[in-house]
Protein backbone atom coordinates (compact mmCIF):
# COMPACT_ATOMS: atom_id res chain seq x y z
CA UNK A 1 0.00 0.00 0.00
CA UNK A 2 1.38 3.21 -0.77
CA UNK A 3 1.92 6.10 1.43
CA UNK A 4 -0.43 8.54 -0.09
CA UNK A 5 -3.12 5.34 0.62
CA UNK A 6 -1.61 4.85 4.26
CA UNK A 7 -2.13 9.06 5.09
CA UNK A 8 -5.24 8.51 3.86
CA UNK A 9 -6.83 6.65 5.89
CA UNK A 10 -4.91 7.94 8.78
CA UNK A 11 -6.56 10.86 8.03
CA UNK A 12 -9.85 9.25 7.63
CA UNK A 13 -9.50 7.55 11.13
CA UNK A 14 -8.76 10.34 13.12
CA UNK A 15 -12.06 12.22 10.99
CA UNK A 16 -13.79 9.01 12.34
CA UNK A 17 -12.60 9.12 15.65
CA UNK A 18 -13.10 12.78 15.73
CA UNK A 19 -17.14 12.28 14.59
CA UNK A 20 -17.38 9.48 17.28
CA UNK A 21 -15.91 11.42 20.25
CA UNK A 22 -18.08 14.35 19.29
CA UNK A 23 -21.26 11.84 19.06
CA UNK A 24 -19.97 10.56 22.60
CA UNK A 25 -20.38 14.01 23.77
CA UNK A 26 -23.63 14.80 22.77
CA UNK A 27 -24.82 11.45 24.36
CA UNK A 28 -23.45 12.27 27.36
CA UNK A 29 -24.83 15.84 27.70
CA UNK A 30 -28.20 14.18 26.28
CA UNK A 31 -27.60 12.10 29.08
CA UNK A 32 -27.45 14.71 31.69
CA UNK A 33 -29.96 16.56 30.76
CA UNK A 34 -32.49 13.30 30.15
CA UNK A 35 -31.49 12.65 34.12
CA UNK A 36 -32.35 16.04 35.14
CA UNK A 37 -35.72 15.77 33.41
CA UNK A 38 -36.32 12.61 34.99
CA UNK A 39 -35.53 13.98 38.30
CA UNK A 40 -37.50 17.35 38.03
CA UNK A 41 -40.67 15.03 36.37
CA UNK A 42 -40.23 12.49 39.64
CA UNK A 43 -40.25 15.31 42.43
CA UNK A 44 -43.28 16.59 40.51
CA UNK A 45 -44.52 13.82 40.80
CA UNK A 46 -43.95 12.93 44.43
CA UNK A 47 -45.14 16.70 45.05
CA UNK A 48 -48.85 16.38 43.39
CA UNK A 49 -49.37 12.78 43.92
CA UNK A 50 -51.21 11.94 46.52
CA UNK A 51 -50.00 10.07 50.12
CA UNK A 52 -51.48 6.67 50.35
CA UNK A 53 -53.97 6.44 53.61
CA UNK A 54 -52.80 4.86 56.70
CA UNK A 55 -55.04 3.31 58.70
CA UNK A 56 -55.15 1.80 62.39
CA UNK A 57 -57.16 1.52 65.43
CA UNK A 58 -53.96 3.34 67.73
CA UNK A 59 -51.60 5.73 67.02
CA UNK A 60 -48.98 6.20 69.66
CA UNK A 61 -46.13 9.12 69.52
CA UNK A 62 -43.09 8.56 71.88
CA UNK A 63 -40.14 11.09 72.66
CA UNK A 64 -36.46 9.95 72.26
CA UNK A 65 -36.83 7.99 75.22
CA UNK A 66 -39.72 5.82 74.16
CA UNK A 67 -42.12 7.53 76.56
CA UNK A 68 -45.69 8.35 74.73
CA UNK A 69 -46.59 11.44 74.89
CA UNK A 70 -50.13 11.35 73.17
CA UNK A 71 -51.99 8.80 71.71
CA UNK A 72 -55.45 9.06 69.51
CA UNK A 73 -57.21 5.63 70.04
CA UNK A 74 -60.84 3.89 69.78
CA UNK A 75 -61.44 3.26 73.09
CA UNK A 76 -63.15 -0.51 74.23
CA UNK A 77 -66.70 1.48 74.14
CA UNK A 78 -65.81 2.33 70.84
CA UNK A 79 -65.41 6.01 70.98
CA UNK A 80 -62.47 8.16 69.95
CA UNK A 81 -60.48 10.06 71.74
CA UNK A 82 -56.58 12.01 72.03
CA UNK A 83 -54.81 12.39 74.77
CA UNK A 84 -51.50 14.15 75.48
CA UNK A 85 -48.98 13.09 78.31
CA UNK A 86 -46.43 15.21 80.35
CA UNK A 87 -43.15 13.61 81.30
CA UNK A 88 -44.74 11.68 83.83
CA UNK A 89 -46.87 10.02 82.00
CA UNK A 90 -50.00 11.98 83.03
CA UNK A 91 -52.41 13.17 81.03
CA UNK A 92 -53.37 16.79 80.86
CA UNK A 93 -55.17 16.77 77.83
CA UNK A 94 -58.17 14.95 76.22
CA UNK A 95 -60.55 15.71 73.06
CA UNK A 96 -63.16 13.25 73.27
CA UNK A 97 -66.36 12.26 71.58
CA UNK A 98 -68.92 9.77 74.05
CA UNK A 99 -71.58 7.18 73.02
CA UNK A 100 -73.93 9.85 72.31
CA UNK A 101 -71.22 11.43 70.03
CA UNK A 102 -71.26 14.80 72.23
CA UNK A 103 -67.75 16.28 72.71
CA UNK A 104 -65.57 17.38 75.17
CA UNK A 105 -62.13 18.77 75.88
CA UNK A 106 -60.99 17.67 79.27
CA UNK A 107 -57.74 19.18 81.04
CA UNK A 108 -55.96 17.83 83.83
CA UNK A 109 -53.87 18.98 86.50
CA UNK A 110 -50.65 17.73 87.76
CA UNK A 111 -51.58 14.33 89.59
CA UNK A 112 -54.26 13.68 86.88
CA UNK A 113 -56.98 14.84 88.03
CA UNK A 114 -59.36 16.72 85.96
CA UNK A 115 -59.71 20.59 86.47
CA UNK A 116 -61.33 22.17 83.65
CA UNK A 117 -64.23 20.93 80.93
CA UNK A 118 -65.80 22.06 78.25
CA UNK A 119 -68.34 20.04 76.63
CA UNK A 120 -71.54 19.67 74.24
CA UNK A 121 -73.74 17.40 76.57
CA UNK A 122 -76.24 15.02 74.44
CA UNK A 123 -78.72 17.45 74.68
CA UNK A 124 -76.76 19.84 72.74
CA UNK A 125 -76.23 22.50 75.33
CA UNK A 126 -72.97 24.07 76.25
CA UNK A 127 -70.90 24.00 79.18
CA UNK A 128 -67.69 25.01 80.93
CA UNK A 129 -66.93 23.35 84.25
CA UNK A 130 -64.08 23.92 86.72
CA UNK A 131 -62.98 21.04 89.54
CA UNK A 132 -61.09 20.90 92.84
CA UNK A 133 -58.75 18.23 93.25
CA UNK A 134 -61.32 15.74 94.17
CA UNK A 135 -62.68 16.43 90.89
CA UNK A 136 -65.72 17.75 92.58
CA UNK A 137 -67.43 20.51 90.83
CA UNK A 138 -67.07 24.08 91.44
CA UNK A 139 -67.91 26.59 88.97
CA UNK A 140 -69.58 26.17 85.19
CA UNK A 141 -71.25 28.27 82.72
CA UNK A 142 -73.70 27.16 80.74
CA UNK A 143 -76.37 27.69 78.44
CA UNK A 144 -79.66 25.92 78.77
CA UNK A 145 -82.17 24.64 76.17
CA UNK A 146 -83.44 28.18 75.46
CA UNK A 147 -80.43 29.65 75.15
CA UNK A 148 -80.59 31.43 78.86
CA UNK A 149 -76.65 32.03 80.33
CA UNK A 150 -76.42 30.62 83.81
CA UNK A 151 -73.03 30.51 86.15
CA UNK A 152 -73.30 28.13 89.50
CA UNK A 153 -70.88 28.31 92.09
CA UNK A 154 -70.69 25.22 94.32
CA UNK A 155 -68.92 24.46 97.72
CA UNK A 156 -66.67 21.95 99.33
CA UNK A 157 -68.94 19.25 98.74
CA UNK A 158 -69.62 19.80 95.01
CA UNK A 159 -72.89 21.25 96.47
CA UNK A 160 -74.58 24.21 94.89
CA UNK A 161 -74.00 27.62 96.72
CA UNK A 162 -75.01 30.45 94.09
CA UNK A 163 -76.53 30.55 91.08
CA UNK A 164 -76.85 33.78 88.60
CA UNK A 165 -79.12 33.23 85.64
CA UNK A 166 -81.13 35.28 83.56
CA UNK A 167 -84.57 33.21 82.86
CA UNK A 168 -86.57 32.53 79.81
CA UNK A 169 -88.45 36.06 79.82
CA UNK A 170 -84.87 37.65 79.79
CA UNK A 171 -84.96 38.66 83.57
CA UNK A 172 -81.48 38.19 85.94
CA UNK A 173 -82.06 36.32 88.98
CA UNK A 174 -79.45 35.88 91.74
CA UNK A 175 -79.73 33.05 93.89
CA UNK A 176 -77.88 31.77 97.39
CA UNK A 177 -77.74 28.29 98.84
CA UNK A 178 -77.56 26.59 101.98
CA UNK A 179 -75.56 23.28 102.71
CA UNK A 180 -78.54 21.38 102.17
CA UNK A 181 -79.23 22.76 98.27
CA UNK A 182 -82.13 24.57 100.11
CA UNK A 183 -82.53 28.50 98.70
CA UNK A 184 -82.27 31.07 101.48
CA UNK A 185 -81.74 34.09 99.49
CA UNK A 186 -82.88 35.20 95.96
CA UNK A 187 -82.54 38.61 94.43
CA UNK A 188 -84.42 39.29 91.04
CA UNK A 189 -85.03 42.08 88.49
CA UNK A 190 -88.42 41.87 87.26
CA UNK A 191 -89.49 42.97 83.37
CA UNK A 192 -89.89 46.36 84.35
CA UNK A 193 -86.13 46.71 85.28
CA UNK A 194 -87.55 47.51 88.86
CA UNK A 195 -85.58 44.87 91.37
CA UNK A 196 -87.84 42.75 93.58
CA UNK A 197 -87.99 42.82 97.23
CA UNK A 198 -85.34 39.61 98.02
CA UNK A 199 -87.20 36.89 99.74
CA UNK A 200 -85.97 36.40 103.93
CA UNK A 201 -84.42 33.06 104.81
CA UNK A 202 -86.48 29.82 104.84
CA UNK A 203 -86.30 28.69 108.12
Amino acid sequence: MSEARIEERLERLEEANARARRECQRWRRGGLLALVGVTILAVGGAASKSWPTIEAKEFILRDPDGLARATLALRPDGTPGLALFDKQGQVRLSLDLDLNDAPGVNLYGQDGAMRAAVAIRPDGTPGIGLFDKLRRPRLSLDLGMDEAAGVNVFGDGGLLRAALAIRPDGTPGLGLFDRQGQVVQSFDLGPDAEPAQPQPEVK
